[in-house]
């Protein structure tokens, strides 16, 4: 755990950030900077037990599509298959690519792919470079991923790896997530949407049960981090944001 820090080391800490950057933990407890600081640590603490737990998530996908495609397509799918890719998953892959240069080893490139790329493949396909529309549920879902997830559907593994990616990028970009985390684009009764910490976990703990049950069964004893979601503190600060009325809080 995190330290409490000394008076001297607080006011070194308050000093360090920027004004705005502790106004909502200072919000959720009534302005005492003493609170807000320790709302600011037990955020801390979350956001890395579930960037651990999402790291792990990450690798285990990342392998999991990759053997998936690999048995279907070959070991080099990224190649073989890249006139079925959208403009986007077709840009990461050439980026991925150039990063190792031409010829490297299929596990050289596959490492390069970041989480969003591995979404992507989960997704519908957008736009070709020749201007018609990819369809990964007929060109990669069908033939190679949906035997690696049985009994789900594409959509409900997209939905789940999109959520963990937006949580992904939150927590590395060292944004809070005590308060819950923001859904890009999706609004409920004109609020924006938040996903509590809680329910993040629950996601990547099912994602990485539908890869495979020991995993899951793992995360499911990572009890600290279950003691931090249930931290009186932080669900104090959920009930706080759960009061803006621009905010629809999953919890």
């Amino acid at each position: 755990m995190i330290p409490a820090p000394t008076y001297d080391e607080q006011r070194a800490l308050i000093a360090s950030l920027a004004p705005a950057r502790l106004r909502r933990f200072r919000a959720a407890v009534g302005g005492a900077d003493r609170a807000a600081v320790e709302l600011a640590l037990v955020d801390a603490s979350l956001a890395s037990h579930l960037h651990a737990v999402l790291r792990f998530l990450e690798v285990a996908l990342r392998e999991h599509l990759h053997r998936a495609l690999t048995a279907h397509f070959g070991p080099r799918w990224f190649e073989t298959q890249r006139d079925s890719f959208d403009e986007d998953l077709l840009r990461q892959v050439e980026t991925a690519i150039t990063r190792v240069g031409v010829g490297a080893q299929p596990g050289q490139v596959v490492a390069q792919l970041m989480l969003g790329a591995w979404v992507a493949v989960l997704g519908r396909g957008g736009r070709r470079p020749d201007g018609t529309k990819a369809s990964y549920t007929e060109t990669l879902w069908e033939p190679a991923l949906s035997p690696a997830f049985p009994g789900r559907t594409r959509r409900e593994v997209h939905r789940i790896a999109l959520r963990l990616n937006w949580a992904r990028n939150r927590i590395n970009h060292c944004e809070p997530v005590v308060f819950g985390f923001p859904q890009p684009g999706i609004v409920s009764e004109g609020r924006q949407l938040r996903r509590s910490p809680g329910r993040i976990l629950e996601d990547a703990r099912m994602l990485t049960a539908a890869l495979s049950p020991e995993l899951g069964a793992w995360t499911r004893r990572w009890d600290a981090v279950d003691t931090l979601v249930q931290d009186e503190r932080a669900l104090s600060a959920l009930d706080h944001i759960a009061t803006d009325r621009r905010v629809s809080l999953e919890r």
